[in-house]
């Protein structure tokens, strides 16, 4: 994604490209940090560690690289197009409703909730006979 992509409270975060710059390896993650660092998006790449098996994972972390950092997967899709996209989505959802520290956690689940995957099985059209 390139940074004219990302909405305006957000910065690459640049720990992955200089870890990766200094063990000589391509990045394998692609993260991104809201302004105030209470939270970051991050993508991991298929051939990453993290994340599904041959699939581009996006992550969400609150307050990162601190004690009390909490990770979250949003979604795993197969292209990366799709993966910056939904980032992107996340990133946008999270900054209509943050607010400051004390908003983080309904800021993160309002994105989650509108990014990550439909429940596979909705069972809100099925009536007490089993039927839709």
């Amino acid at each position: 994604m390139e940074d004219a992509e990302l909405p305006a409270e957000w910065n690459r975060d640049e720990r992955y490209d200089r870890l990766a710059r200094r063990s000589g390896n391509d990045p394998k993650y692609a993260g991104y940090i809201h302004e105030s660092g209470d939270a970051r998006v991050h993508i991991a790449f298929p051939e990453a560690e993290s994340g599904d098996d041959g699939a581009y994972t996006v992550f969400v972390t609150l307050f990162p690289y601190t004690e009390l950092s909490e990770s979250g997967t949003v979604r795993a899709v197969t292209r990366r197009d799709r993966a910056e996209e939904i980032a992107r989505q996340c990133m946008k959802l999270f900054d209509g409703v943050y607010d400051g520290p004390s908003t983080i956690e309904d800021a993160i689940e309002y994105a989650l909730e509108r990014t990550r995957p439909p429940d596979v099985a909705d069972t809100s059209l099925v009536n007490d006979e089993g039927q839709r």
